[in-house]
């Protein structure tokens, strides 16, 4: 079965470790993941981040889906959307309102840049999480603004907003959610049950979690083969537009 992996980094971590596109492709490869969507959280300039990402994207073409990384406080946020969607042909925009510091329902910019994004019929990966001000109920409230784009909710709300998650996006259909890092069994079969396999993408979140332990999960939970179809691999086409 085909895996793809919809949710991973690349650059330097918060530990202060380096790594390289031929790290993660050659590390996801010997455990058969063969498209991997990758953003820069490193250092403080987005510009810099979105460059590495599109360097990396040059480099293993066919492999490296790229996701530009926007900063809504940024007076270039929307030039930096044109960039990466227009220019670099990235994949998607990914928000992470935890480490740029906002408050998505206190961030009225981000009605500017939502409008922009709309225009490239790409998707949104947002973290969700992390309180308190990466809560999916305010990601929520955008996803109802903009129906027209499809939004990616890392973690299915990591440790603290599972099943918040599941509930604050179960009848909002433009929204997915992606499972690293969630390793709450019932967190994670509920939201194949309520969402359906069909909104459930699988992620790695590498370099920050263990590949062979975001796998494995599936087959200890014994989701059937058709179902992880959807989650391994369909629906991360379906997003990437392929």
């Amino acid at each position: 079965m085909k895996i793809y992996d919809i949710h991973s980094h690349l650059g330097k971590t918060s530990s202060g470790e380096e790594n390289t596109p031929t790290d993660i492709v050659e590390e996801l490869g010997r455990y058969g993941i063969t498209k991997i969507g990758i953003s820069s959280l490193s250092g403080t300039s987005t510009r810099v981040q979105n460059d590495t990402i599109y360097k990396a994207m040059k480099e293993y073409p066919g492999i490296i889906e790229g996701y530009g990384f926007i900063n809504p406080k940024a007076p270039d946020a929307i030039e930096e959307v044109h960039k990466c969607l227009g220019e670099y042909k990235m994949n998607g925009i990914k928000f992470h309102s935890w480490k740029h510091g906002y408050y998505p329902d206190n961030t009225p910019s981000l009605n500017d840049i939502f409008f922009e994004i709309e225009k490239y019929g790409v998707h949104v990966q947002t973290h969700v999480g992390t309180a308190p001000i990466s809560t999916p109920y305010v990601w929520a409230e955008y996803a109802k603004k903009f129906p027209k784009i499809d939004f990616l909710f890392t973690h299915t709300g990591y440790y603290e907003f599972g099943l918040s998650t599941i509930e604050s996006v179960k009848d909002l259909k433009n929204v997915w959610v992606e499972t690293s890092g969630q390793m709450n069994t019932e967190v994670l079969k509920k939201s194949i049950e309520i969402l359906g396999p069909e909104r459930v993408a699988f992620g790695v979140d590498w370099p920050y979690k263990l590949v062979n332990i975001e796998i494995e999960k599936f087959f200890e939970l014994n989701i059937p083969e058709d179902q992880l179809e959807y989650i391994f691999h369909k629906n991360a086409e379906y997003l990437w537009r392929m």
